[in-house]
């Protein structure tokens, strides 16, 4: 049974593809399939293939870590969109030290959503079971109602009216494997021994951006064990740029000046959100693994400075 279901979900992903891909030619739109090195983009992309649609994949980097950029790399067909700057120059530069938060995701708006990276016609590896926010998301959505009504006719017949939604930043855009569960991901990645992002083999749960201020500590926490110095990153651009910055956790009613590893921290559990007691452990333990790592970057720098003027003294008795 469970075969046979799968079989089923892939064709009718399939058939939604073709449909779209008829649809879209029909409206004289070009098709982009979004890809971002994750495993729900993994099986579009797959899928996409198997479908043979005249198509181009895109990913927009963001703050991506190198094994995620290498894994995309591979793909030879995927073509990686950015813009001029990276995350830590556009926040100490462009905006002043003002860091994003779930409600104002500036990252998002710059990097993943950048008016100059909208695609008109998009195919998109969104899921309902993702979010809460994802859950009453449509096999197929238009930009607005208007642009549904006006293209209702042709529409109708490639997609139900219950499949059609109204909530998309692109003129159309198709979410293929929109109800497919998790372990609908993954036996597919298993059935056609897809390759997938080293991360995921690594134990990471999530990967794409290294850290989001849309995601709590909990999900925040595997990358930062990985890269303890992205919080440094974030404390020195915000102390190099230009903008009247502060330290203070309002819930807190507290100033972290003094202590602006857990100001960053707290900034990364859904916008300083209060740690439950399970992320107070995590905290504890990342916070071990960035003084270790501080204490052992500052011994080496100390080191090297000190074999360095040992040299310059020895060329001066020369």
């Amino acid at each position: 049974m469970a075969n046979l279901f799968s079989e089923e979900i892939e064709f009718e992903a399939i058939t939604r593809i073709k449909k779209f891909s008829k649809l879209a030619k029909s409206m004289n739109m070009e098709v982009a399939v979004g890809f971002s090195g994750g495993k729900d983009s993994l099986v579009v992309y797959h899928l996409c293939k198997r479908a043979e649609i005249d198509c181009k994949f895109y990913f927009n980097h963001a703050l991506e870590d190198t094994t995620t950029m290498q894994y995309i790399k591979s793909f030879g067909d995927v073509i990686r969109r950015r813009v001029a700057v990276g995350f830590f120059e556009h926040l100490q530069k462009n905006i002043n030290g003002l860091l994003p938060t779930p409600t104002t995701a500036w990252c998002c708006e710059t990097y993943k959503h950048n008016p100059k990276f909208i695609d008109g016609c998009v195919i998109l590896g969104v899921r309902k079971v993702e979010s809460a926010k994802r859950k009453e998301r449509k096999v197929f959505e238009a930009k607005n109602k208007t642009f549904l009504k006006k293209n209702k006719a042709l529409i109708d017949e490639y997609f139900s009216v219950g499949c059609q939604g109204s909530t998309s930043n692109h003129k159309i855009s198709l979410m293929p494997i929109v109800d497919w569960s998790d372990d609908d991901v993954w036996q597919y990645i298993k059935k056609y021994n897809l390759r997938i992002n080293p991360l995921y083999e690594q134990g990471f749960h999530r990967v794409g951006c290294m850290i989001c201020p849309k995601a709590n500590f909990t999900r925040n926490f595997e990358m930062l064990m990985k890269y303890p110095k992205l919080v440094n990153c974030v404390i020195g651009a915000r102390e190099r740029s230009n903008g009247n910055i502060d330290w203070r956790i309002t819930g807190d009613d507290k100033d972290y000046s003094n202590d602006k590893v857990y100001y960053i921290c707290r900034w990364l559990n859904h916008g300083f959100m209060p740690f439950s007691e399970k992320q107070e452990k995590l905290y504890q333990q990342f916070r071990e693994k960035y003084e270790k790592t501080t204490i052992h970057s500052t011994n080496r720098s100390s080191s090297e400075t000190s074999t360095s003027n040992t040299s310059a003294s020895a060329q001066g008795d020369d």
